[in-house]
């Protein structure tokens, strides 16, 4: 149904995670109601429900990892596991009265616009067609395993799987493992499987900086004292948390000081647990930090250094019944080999979009965006009306939460759908020459900093060498730039 009431602006948001939920929080707030969150999944909670690998916890802290209207005074680490992370995303789902609005299992595979009457009809895997005038899409960029064209793949005759799609029916006591991959997940997984197998394998095609954890438990006192409301313990913590932040900042803006601060410490912590000089030189990296995305670990390295435990600093050149053969020309052979190789863009493992988005002329999202690559802010793509994204193209601050950022992106979509009801307007848009000349300006900016020098690879540029992942300044800036709506940035239809 397009219109609900009178005026009523009627809103489809796809994605139950950190951003969807916030939407629809935010809706709620604002007093519009008449808004349906679509999930797949049986439950909330977006990457934090789909991903349940051992040893997942967030690398950003805990305190900050909440809503700012919401914070969770009881996390228990200063970095929260995964099962608390969807805890509390559940917890708000209930907390927003967001059930009525949420409907679960419903897979939307195509959101196609009707230019004459100007709303968007989506239509779920089992054909279900719903209409809204406004659509948000919620549904994050990296989802899909990405699995890696190895020759052989095929014929390897144990388990093998993706840690973003975990096989807990399997035990590896006893057994020999492979975990192919030494990014984000592999720096979590690695210890847990160091634990239960009887070798392990690691296959590291390119090391990465890693900085510890130091995830010591919150005390009952701290907890009690961030749930104090005559108290200001936890608005404190949250103040210095996020400027202990800032120094990642000024590694991205290629700070040379900043630089040799994060280098210093990140080689005395891979150090203090790795004595070996041959290791030691295989993990460290011939990049600066900040060309790649910054791990946290404090059980990495201990687990790297056991006697059990083999670091291969190579690629991987093909898998045999048993085996997996290294690009040096090394042999492993193993009884279960474990994928830590990162996530495609978009949302299925074909490369294909989570949702088939249409336009105006029948125009698919993804070829609009392969011409031209950008957004307005993160939110809005010229050429379609009346859909919005949290967290788009350059619409992410890279230092801090994403729930910051996602915040400043929901409130400015939430004062586009109330301009839209105040003054009965069937459509907005995002004016291609405002968009274009806004994101010539941060590429410019990006080509400066850490992850465009050229010194490492990474999946934050495209094939242009484009830097689609990040906004380039910080979340005072952002909060600055998104304060104010600019309707004449936009072409408004009535």
């Amino acid at each position: 149904m397009s219109k609900t009431a009178a005026g009523a602006v009627s809103v489809g948001i796809i994605g139950a995670g950190i951003s969807g939920l916030l939407m629809g929080i935010r809706l709620k707030q604002a007093g519009i109601d008449s808004f349906t969150i679509y999930e797949k999944a049986d439950d909330v909670g977006g990457t934090w429900k789909h991903n349940t690998y051992p040893g997942l916890h967030c690398d950003v802290p805990s305190h900050l990892y909440s809503y700012s209207f919401s914070p969770n005074p009881n996390w228990t680490q200063p970095f929260a596991s995964q099962r608390e992370i969807q805890a509390y995303l559940r917890g708000c789902a209930d907390k927003y009265d967001l059930n009525p609005h949420l409907r679960m299992g419903i897979s939307i595979e195509t959101a196609a616009y009707q230019q004459d009457d100007g709303v968007w009809e989506l239509t779920t895997a089992t054909g279900e067609v719903n209409r809204h005038n406004v659509l948000v899409g919620a549904t994050g960029g990296l989802t899909a395993p990405n699995l890696p064209k190895i020759s052989g793949l095929a014929l390897f005759e144990g388990p093998s799987w993706h840690s973003g799609a975990w096989r807990h029916d399997i035990d590896l006591r006893g057994k020999r493992v492979a975990v192919i991959g030494s990014a984000a997940s592999a720096v979590q997984v690695v210890p847990h499987v160091a634990d239960a197998a009887r070798e392990l394998f690691v296959f590291q095609r390119s090391p990465n900086w890693v900085m510890p954890r130091r995830n010591k438990p919150y005390s009952e006192d701290m907890k009690a004292a961030f749930a104090d409301p005559d108290s200001d313990a936890l608005r404190r913590h949250r103040r210095d948390l996020y400027r202990g932040s800032l120094l990642t900042y000024r590694v991205f803006r290629r700070d040379p000081r900043a630089i040799a601060m994060l280098r210093a410490y990140a080689l005395k912590h891979m150090q203090s647990a790795i004595s070996d000089p041959d290791m030691i030189a295989a993990l460290t990296p011939d990049y600066d930090p900040g060309c790649k995305r910054l791990l946290v670990s404090d059980e990495y390295y201990p687990a790297l250094a056991k006697p059990h435990v083999s670091l291969i600093a190579s690629g991987v050149e093909a898998l045999t019944e048993n085996a997996v053969l290294a690009t040096d020309g090394r042999v492993a052979e193993v009884d279960i080999v474990i994928f830590c190789t990162g996530y495609k863009r978009g949302g299925r493992e074909d490369g294909r979009p989570a949702v088939e988005i249409i336009g105006p002329n029948d125009l698919p999202l993804l070829h609009a965006l392969y011409k031209r690559p950008y957004s307005y802010r993160g939110v809005a793509v010229p050429g379609f009306p009346n859909y919005f994204t949290i967290c788009g193209i350059n619409g992410t601050v890279a230092y801090s939460s994403l729930f910051y950022s996602a915040e400043l992106h929901a409130d400015y979509i939430l004062r586009c759908i109330q301009e839209m009801q105040a003054r009965g307007l069937k459509s907005v848009e995002a004016r291609a020459d405002i968009a274009q000349a806004h994101s010539d300006a941060l590429q410019e900016e990006l080509q400066q900093m850490s992850w465009s020098t050229g010194q490492c690879t990474n999946f934050y540029l495209d094939q242009n060498g484009r830097n689609l992942s990040f906004y380039p300044g910080s979340l005072g800036r952002l909060r600055r730039e998104l304060s104010r709506l600019g309707l004449e940035e936009f072409t408004l239809t009535r």
